[in-house]
């Protein structure tokens, strides 16, 4: 008997004897364009390719789609085994139901059933091979309603008996079927056609003598294991759903890992009219097999193209010795159940940034005659490769094969700028500061590497002022505290090639300024300024900072570091002051004492009497050791006398450091000199050189007292006055010891001889003390006496 089978049309004809002309397929790329076919009966296959994406990120998925048309006609001498089919049908209570459980004008799902499975009973009728069929129905269980056998009118009889209820068991469906099947014999072809509109709720636990237990996953698992076993046998099993598109009451994964796993098809109705097609597919398939076999498809991929991890289909392979990915499609069985197959592998660039042509697929098989074809599918493109970075803020860079890197905004992805300064694929980006992200250097295919530094230069200008407000412009010691303010003249560092897409890295580019004092922390700059505080040589660090580079305000990055230093002095010197009057008539040195912490003292002055007479460090006349200065008061103009010197005198003097700070006594300070009080020793009835013949009288005479009250201003100095008044009387004119002095009560004393002396020499000393304590001894007054003389 001969059959002669379309696959596009999905019919059969009986021929006689016929054979017909040979078909070739037209190879075709990306654009399907379809040649004269003639059919040879042993069927083909035809392909089209096509990249959805052809420019892609490095590391990013790249996916390649095929579509296989198989096609043509099949003319076979069929002389077969008998084929033993056990029909399991679902009569659960849904299958009660309308097609569409909630339209009650689609019809009742058993009727569809009835009506459809005609097909496959007048198939096996008109084939007339003997193939035998077998009726197995199931519900809460399943129940063997006609044995195998090529009565197939009673089959049928029996089908269109069936009434629905209870619930769905398909594993003692399954069961019935293998011992309906297996008690058969060996020899016959054994195959299972299972019909269900829903999920697997009950099963048999053949463990616990036969009893019936609910639960989809376990009665699911259940039908898994009878598939497992039926796959063992050698058994078919050509699953049907028999429900509306999208129905969540069937469980599609059990029927496709059934009819997976046994090596038959799944298929899915929703009306009469597609059962009988199904059916009638299925009686094809078992009347007159035929095959595309070993259908292989080889893709070349480009260097350092690899297959996705995880993204591939099992049957997608890669081939380390051609540098092929090798898709096994396997074996087509004819009649076709689908109209094409589509195919796709993931590749992943792993390489350098460039353009990559993609090769011709190449597809292999044998024909239904057992011949080896093969054809191409041309692509006629390239794979265009771009390396993609993501720095830790999400702001991306990507370089491609013409050596431009560009950078995307992490928020939006806005492109913010563009560098391209030599004409070579980029092969890596990278940061060089894993920390900050901020050193971005690209490595170029030819081995070459460029560095893009994207924080702000160091600032150009800033003002320095010092204590008075006044610019500091030159190095040395200046007024203090200082301030720094009004830094600026930060900008990109990108190389001037950089075409900028928007304001982030030029206008919206600085953020701000920060200062950093003496290695303290850094302090934003404000309006007033920083303040630098006094010190020799204080060091101040100023750069900017930029929001661009993370792309939040939260995380500022500052840039390169302009360094200065200034020494500031605001304290003033400490100043004192001594003198050294040795004696009232010498000329007496005055020591001014000026010393600093900071800066050098650089000048002193020194003021007498309201600042009437003054002399400073300038003067010749005042000479420096180490932070002292003296001077002599003769050296003061207006000081030039002993009578100009003596008396009460007001003194005030300031410092001056080289930072410009002047200390100033708080208050004048006042000082004396006091040559002491004078008088003269007089003979009231003797002149000097005179021999006296009696006692003589002695009177204090021309009394003075040098310092007396002196107001400078509203503050007044009082003078001296006699406080006491001694006396010696010796012959000899040595000073008297401390012992000899007598107190002089009055201004007069009487000097005579001594007793029993008639004549001699005698000395009389005064000494005289003021209300300051100075003492002055005067010139002492000569005496002589000879009380005998007149007796001559």
């Amino acid at each position: 008997m001969h059959w002669y089978q379309k696959a596009k049309k999905k019919s059969a004809i009986l021929l006689t004897g016929m054979l017909l002309t040979t078909m070739l397929p037209v190879f075709v790329g990306t654009n399907t364009v379809y040649g004269t076919e003639v059919d040879n009966g042993c069927l083909a296959i035809s392909g089209v390719g096509n990249v959805p994406v052809t420019s892609v990120e490095r590391n990013q998925l790249v996916t390649i789609n095929y579509t296989l048309d198989p096609s043509g006609t099949h003319t076979v001498t069929q002389t077969r085994d008998a084929v033993d089919i056990a029909f399991v049908a679902d009569v659960s209570g849904s299958m009660a139901f309308h097609m569409d459980k909630d339209n009650s004008r689609t019809p009742i799902r058993l009727d569809i059933l009835k009506s459809a499975s005609a097909t496959l009973t007048n198939k096996f009728k008109t084939v007339n091979m003997g193939d035998r069929l077998g009726l197995i129905k199931f519900s809460s269980d399943a129940t063997k309603v006609y044995d195998l056998s090529t009565e197939y009118e009673k089959v049928q009889t029996e089908i269109d008996k069936l009434k629905a209820d209870g619930s769905t068991n398909i594993d003692d469906g399954l069961e019935k079927a293998k011992t309906m099947l297996t008690a058969s014999g060996t020899k016959p072809v054994k195959q299972i056609i299972l019909l269900t509109d829903g999920k697997a709720t009950v099963w048999t636990d053949e463990n616990d003598r036969n009893k019936q237990k609910s639960g989809e996953t376990s009665a699911a698992n259940a039908a898994r294991a009878d598939a497992d076993v039926l796959a063992g046998l050698g058994i078919k099993v050509y699953t049907i759903a028999l429900a509306t598109a999208g129905s969540d009451e069937i469980d599609l994964d059990l029927l496709q890992y059934i009819a997976t796993k046994t090596g038959g098809m799944a298929y899915e109705a929703s009306s009469a009219s597609q059962l009988s097609a199904i059916f009638d597919n299925i009686a094809k398939t078992i009347e007159a097999p035929a095959q595309l076999k070993t259908v292989t498809l080889r893709q070349p991929i480009p260097a350092g193209f690899i297959l996705a991890p995880g993204e591939n289909a099992t049957n997608v392979k890669y081939e380390a010795a051609t540098h092929e990915v090798v898709v096994n499609v396997g074996d087509i069985n004819f009649p076709f159940d689908q109209d094409k197959i589509d195919l796709s592998i993931k590749l992943i660039p792993d390489t350098a940034a460039g353009d990559y042509p993609l090769q011709d697929a190449k597809v292999t098989y044998k024909d239904a005659c057992n011949a080896n074809r093969q054809f191409n599918i041309n692509f006629g493109t390239q794979i265009s490769v771009s390396v993609r970075v993501v720095d830790k803020y999400g702001n991306v860079y990507i370089g491609n094969s013409q050596g431009e890197l560009q950078r995307l905004r992490a928020s939006d992805k806005q492109k913010q700028w563009t560098i391209n300064n030599k004409k070579v694929a980029i092969s890596d980006i990278r940061f060089i500061d894993t920390e900050v992200h901020s050193i971005v250097r690209i490595s170029y295919k030819d081995g070459t590497t460029e560095q893009f530094d994207l924080k702000p230069t160091a600032p150009a200008t800033y003002e320095l002022v010092d204590g008075n407000g006044k610019p500091i412009n030159e190095n040395g010691w200046h007024m203090g505290p200082g301030k720094l303010r009004s830094v600026s003249g930060s900008s990109t560092q990108l190389p001037s090639t950089t075409v900028y897409a928007n304001d982030d890295f030029q206008g919206a580019y600085v953020a701000g300024y920060e200062i950093s004092v003496d290695n303290g922390s850094w302090q934003s700059q404000t309006t007033s300024g920083v303040v630098i505080p006094d010190g020799n040589g204080v060091n101040f660090m100023t750069r900017a900072f930029t929001n661009a580079i993370s792309g939040s305000a939260a995380i500022p990055i500052a840039g390169a570091v302009a360094t200065g230093n200034v020494s500031l002095d605001s304290t003033g010197p400490m100043i004192s002051w001594s003198h050294n009057i040795v004696n009232p008539t010498d000329d007496g040195i005055i020591y001014i004492t000026a010393t600093d912490n900071l800066s050098p003292v650089t000048s002193v002055r020194v003021w007498f009497d309201n600042k009437s007479y003054s002399i400073s460090s300038s003067s010749s006349k005042m000479t420096k050791n180490g932070n002292t200065y003296a001077f002599r008061l003769s050296d003061v103009t207006g000081f030039d006398t002993v009578e100009k010197r003596q008396g009460w005198h007001q003194i005030q003097f300031e410092a001056t450091s080289i930072g410009g700070t002047t200390s100033t006594a708080q208050a004048p300070e006042y000082f004396v000199i006091n040559p002491g009080p004078t008088a003269t020793l007089k003979g009231m009835n003797y002149n000097a050189g005179d021999i006296s013949d009696k006692p003589v009288s002695v009177a204090v005479v021309d009394e003075k007292y040098p310092v007396t009250d002196r107001t400078f201003g509203s503050h007044v100095e009082h003078g001296f006055t006699l406080k006491n008044m001694y006396y010696v009387i010796k012959q000899t004119s040595a000073m008297p010891e401390a012992s000899e002095w007598k107190p002089l009560a009055s201004k007069r004393l009487t000097v005579t001889t001594k007793t029993n002396t008639t004549s001699g020499t005698y000395y009389v000393f005064l000494k005289l003390v003021d209300s300051s304590n100075v003492e002055m001894v005067q010139q002492p007054l000569m005496v002589k006496f000879d009380t005998e003389q007149n007796n001559n």
